[in-house]
């Protein structure tokens, strides 16, 4: 039995292959399969490399790092736990030289250094690298490539750090040990352990790792040793994972969020080519109902050459995705050195078998309506319509499934899944808005454009579903080329006024002293100053933070390091309260603290909750009381944490200042003398935080640019397969106009005129979104409106307008070809 259904769905998938919907089908089916698969390949491939990458760039089996130096006694026990411990410091320096400056690494070894792997470099740029164990000697200091070309410097020639001059020597190479760098980009310089004491940098901005040699018994012991006696250290070991391994989960995560786009286009573009599909499964199903079949049989057929078709696809699918994968990889080798292109099949058929698990759902519907076939049809030539409502369900669960499949932040997830729904909604309001004002306000008018208002009219649901399809590649396209970039231009103008353009990120107090003369001397205006001091959150209501939350969280990876917390017994200008109520001055209770709003969503939290830190050594409990949120008018400059300016009295730590200055442009040189004076003090320009937002933002359109793609073509997929399903009504109603003793291009003007109708409602109802959107963003960061620049807006309507009316008009060519014979023989 099971043999003669296969020989029959074979036998109606040959016939039914060539057909234009089974193509469309196929080519929704490919792209969503290619798609997925090249993420979770992709994904796959950085996991591996991050796993490899931790072997042999950690340095060491085990590393311990914080911002204070261990005692004697922490240092005696650790040495009884492992095999052999070695000490490096470094911080973040400005380097300086004949007026050029350039923010560093400054990495302070020993003679034990590397405990592991290899410390390579050479004496020239192009200079063949040799393996130098014990780094730098004394007086010496050792600059990588990028930073001996930036300060141009040549070897041989000293080097000025705070008053001490270090000959440059060799050209750094290679650290065994740069993971515990984050991958980050800074410039590197190594020196003399014994060096870094004659500087005086202050002990808590010296970042002190201690690498570890020890057996897996042993580096078991250390991590329970750290978690009891070293709470607020990050500790990374070889069989553990990658610093960066939540951070590339979450980036899958969004990408796999965001691709509930292609999902709900797919499932636009299924609905109607399953229009079409069902009248021929149907018909085949009451053939074989007359020929002595149950419906059970139909069903099993059907079913049998839905899954023949999505098995010849897989071949195309693997192909192409590992082409794509292939690309995205050599993308990603600029960000990770090394990345090499690997393919894991077990993997790809996983994501194959969910994918097509999703294409079984999708198809539900056409096999819920078999149940509906009968002889009958075969007489009366009719067939039962697909259920919107069981379509409309089965696509709402594949996008829940697959937004709870992604999802790993209840506040990523609701923004990204709001925004889409805002826009469906606008889009689909507009469509409504705009086919039913035009039918009705055009009704006692005589013309094309008023019958081709009304026809669209009665096609409601196909022209919206037409329009849907276009507006949200628009709107995504738009979003990404022009109001990221409007965003960029009014970040600088508005921190230009608020904040002047130059930005002092960490400043001690005896720098910010010699920062007020400077400014004084040279007549540069101070902005604003805030004083912060560094804490590091240990424990939420009693829980470590690796037991708290398992998920992959941006502020609690932000919290494994220290993070500024300000004082202030009154709400700053630039904050509003949102929860809770804020201290009064004089207030006894000092363990109060304001956390945030999106740090708690993000993690969870409640007023209520108790928060523990490590503040210079000291365990401090605070408890929520309030949370804030950032409010334009007043400066950028914001903390996470606020405390009450009492608990000063309680917590003996340095205190660091933020502040922001306005500088004329020949007074940048100037700031030489200052990073001369204070190598650790951090400062940053105006121009180069726009450096950084547009080299993001080029990253940004690149990955936006390449998903567009994908929408663009299931927009196009939209526009055919809901042409396709109505084609046979479309050519009853163009014999019906010729009948009248209209010409053919009659019918065309009226095709032309339905398409461009389509592509202003669309190009619209994605302007409208566009600007609804940068409106909200404006009015929340800079509380003034967005002007967006109309001439663009102009150009993208029309490009939408004849786009849209060129794939519309030749995709209804076939429609065009009916004639007053066929209407006379229907």
């Amino acid at each position: 039995m099971f043999s003669n259904n296969l020989q029959l769905a074979w036998h109606f998938y040959r016939q039914q292959k060539h057909h234009t919907h089974q193509r469309f089908l196929r080519w929704v089916q490919t792209i969503l399969m290619v798609f997925v698969v090249t993420l979770s390949q992709t994904s796959d491939t950085i996991q591996a490399y991050l796993t490899q990458n931790l072997n042999n760039l950690l340095g060491a089996d085990l590393v311990i790092s914080q911002q204070r130096a261990l005692s004697n006694t922490q240092k005696a026990e650790l040495a009884e736990m492992s095999q052999q411990m070695v000490l490096t410091r470094s911080l973040t320096t400005t380097l300086t030289h004949n007026g050029q400056w350039q923010r560093a690494t400054l990495k302070a070894v020993g003679e034990d250094y590397p405990l592991q792997g290899e410390l390579r470099s050479s004496t020239a740029l192009a200079g063949s690298e040799t393996t130098t164990p014990g780094g730098p000697a004394r007086g010496e200091i050792w600059l990588d490539s990028r930073l001996l070309a930036s300060l141009s410097m040549q070897i041989g020639e000293p080097l000025s750090i705070a008053g001490q001059k270090l000959r440059v020597t060799r050209i750094l190479q290679h650290e065994p040990d740069r993971l515990m760098e984050g991958h980050n980009v800074n410039m590197r310089a190594l020196i003399n352990s014994q060096d870094l004491e004659y500087f005086n940098f202050a002990e808590d901005i010296v970042q002190h790792r201690y690498l570890f040699a020890a057996s897996p018994e042993q580096i078991e012991t250390i991590v329970k040793w750290q978690k009891a006696h070293l709470p607020a250290a990050q500790l990374h070991h070889k069989q553990g994972s990658h610093p960066l391994a939540l951070f590339w989960q979450r980036t899958e995560n969004f990408m796999g969020l965001a691709s509930i786009i292609l999902f709900f286009m797919a499932a636009i573009a299924i609905q109607q080519l399953t229009q079409v599909q069902m009248q021929k499964e149907q018909f085949f199903t009451a053939v074989c109902l007359s020929l002595g079949a149950s419906k059970k049989t139909g069903v099993q057929i059907s079913v049998i050459r839905w899954l023949l078709g999505v098995l010849f696809v897989l071949p195309v699918v693997l192909l192409i995705s590992a082409l794509c994968h292939w690309a995205v990889i050599q993308w990603l080798t600029t960000t990770f050195a090394g990345l090499e292109w690997h393919w894991n099949l077990l993997s790809a058929l996983k994501t194959l078998l969910a994918t097509a698990v999703i294409f079984f759902v999708f198809h539900l519907p056409v096999w819920s309506g078999l149940n509906h076939s009968s002889v009958a049809q075969l007489i009366y030539n009719t067939s039962h319509r697909l259920s919107n409502g069981l379509s409309f369900g089965c696509a709402l669960l594949v996008l829940a499934a697959v937004a709870v499949a992604y999802s790993d932040n209840g506040l990523l997830t609701a923004m990204v899944l709001g925004a889409m729904a805002i826009s469906i909604v606008l889009i689909l309001f507009i469509s409504w808005l705009a086919l039913s004002l035009g039918e009705k306000l055009t009704s006692n008018i005589s013309g094309l454009l008023p019958f081709a208002l009304y026809m669209m009219k009665q096609r409601l649901l196909s022209k919206t579903i037409q329009i849907l399809g276009v507006g949200l590649c628009a709107f995504l396209l738009l979003f990404t080329l022009m109001l990221l970039r409007d965003l960029g231009g009014s970040m600088q103008a508005y921190q230009r006024q608020h904040d002047g353009n130059l930005l002092v990120s960490q400043a001690s107090s005896v720098q910010m002293a010699d920062i007020d003369a400077w400014a004084t001397t040279h007549n540069a205006e101070i902005r604003q100053r805030k004083p912060f001091m560094y804490a590091t959150l240990t424990r939420i209501n009693g829980l470590h933070l690796p037991d708290f939350s398992q998920k992959p969280s941006d502020s609690l990876a932000t919290f494994q390091r220290p993070v500024r917390i300000h004082w202030s017994d009154a709400v700053p200008d630039n904050n509003r309260i949102v929860d809770g109520q804020w201290w009064q001055p004089g207030d006894e209770n000092w363990q109060q603290v304001s956390v945030e709003q999106e740090v708690m969503t993000d993690l969870g939290l409640h007023p209520g909750d108790r928060l523990s830190f490590v503040i210079a050594g000291q365990h401090i409990d605070l408890v929520i009381v309030a949370s804030h949120a950032y409010q334009p008018g007043a400066g950028s400059i914001t903390f996470w944490l606020q405390m009450p300016r009492s608990a000063l009295s309680h917590i003996l730590a340095p205190q660091y200042y933020m502040a922001s200055l306005e500088l004329q442009s020949h007074q940048f040189s100037l700031l030489s003398q200052l990073w001369q004076a204070h190598p650790s003090l951090r400062m940053v320009s105006l121009k180069e935080m726009t450096q950084r937002f547009d080299t993001t933002l080029a990253m940004v359109t690149q990955v936006i640019s390449g998903f567009a793609a994908l929408i663009i073509i299931l927009a196009g997929i939209v526009i055919v397969s809901s042409v396709h399903a109505l084609e046979a009504k479309e050519k009853k109603k163009n014999s019906i106009i010729m009948s009248f003793g209209f010409s053919r291009s009659t019918c065309l003007k009226l095709n032309a005129i339905e398409w461009l109708v389509t592509g202003a409602i669309a190009a619209s109802g994605a302007i409208a979104g566009t600007w609804a959107a940068g409106l909200l963003i404006y009015q929340s960061q800079f509380s003034m409106p967005y002007h967006p620049d109309f001439i663009w807006l102009l150009g993208t309507l029309s490009v939408i307008l004849l786009v849209v009316a060129s794939v519309g008009i030749a995709a209804s060519k076939n429609s065009l070809s009916g004639s007053i014979r066929q209407l006379m023989a229907e």
